[in-house]
């Protein structure tokens, strides 16, 4: 898995490490040329970044929660880091929630929260199993559903509660987005304070507004970072 790092202070190792995971068919220098770190270093966050590449094949493979626990959170936790954000475009927020429900004892310590930005929701077989069920939480009672592919991450999604040992979940999304049916069903998951809607389309305006607005009002706004990774000193 290709990376690329920016530390926000280059001789010292911050407390806390944020892992931006790219749209499809986007590279991590799109992340860079489109603005989505500069946002960060702009508002002056006190952050380490990691931009991860995931590859289509590992999508397909079913190989995506493994191959980013191999290459980057495990050597992140092994380096000392108290909090991690994981944060994700489109499939990257796809990913970001496979990777979420498959390290599930992770979530309200290490992991400390997920930023989805116009997530794909996933493919129209499953989400049409969910409104034909009466929305994801009937769904997710029903015994016999499947939990295979993308299946777990909803299942994951809908047994949070908002205790302690959840990790908490923020969600962007934009009004014409291609995918905001099924967004709209996962945002229906969410405290509709975690949920911030725009206007445009599946496209970088939209979510380089989205991400904006989410460091300047989100928990990763200044002063919040340092003082959660101080209190799990």
């Amino acid at each position: 898995m290709r990376t690329i790092e920016d530390c926000c202070q280059p001789a010292a190792r911050a407390d806390s490490l944020l892992v931006l995971l790219p749209p499809a068919k986007a590279s991590l220098e799109d992340l860079l040329a489109q603005g989505m770190v500069a946002a960060v270093r702009q508002r002056g966050l006190p952050l380490d970044i990691v931009l991860a590449e995931v590859g289509y094949q590992q999508v397909m493979a079913g190989t995506v929660a493994e191959s980013l626990q191999q290459a980057v959170m495990a050597p992140a936790l092994a380096a000392g880091y108290r909090q991690i954000w994981l944060a994700g475009i489109s499939l990257g927020a796809f990913n970001a929630l496979h990777y979420a429900a498959s390290y599930a004892a992770l979530c309200g310590q290490r992991l400390a929260g997920i930023k989805l930005l116009a997530p794909y929701p996933g493919t129209a077989d499953i989400l049409q199993e969910i409104t034909a069920a009466g929305g994801p939480r009937a769904w997710a009672d029903n015994p016999h559903t499947s939990r295979q592919h993308e299946r777990i991450w909803w299942h994951w999604l809908c047994r949070q509660t908002g205790d302690a040992t959840d990790c908490p979940v923020w969600l962007g999304l934009a009004d014409e987005d291609r995918f905001i049916a099924g967004q709209q069903l996962l945002a229906g998951l969410l405290p509709p304070a975690r949920v911030q809607r725009t206007a445009g389309e599946h496209n970088w305006p939209a979510w380089l507004h989205l991400w904006q607005h989410w460091l300047d009002h989100g928990p990763l706004a200044a002063g919040t970072v340092a003082l959660a990774a101080k209190e799990q000193a």
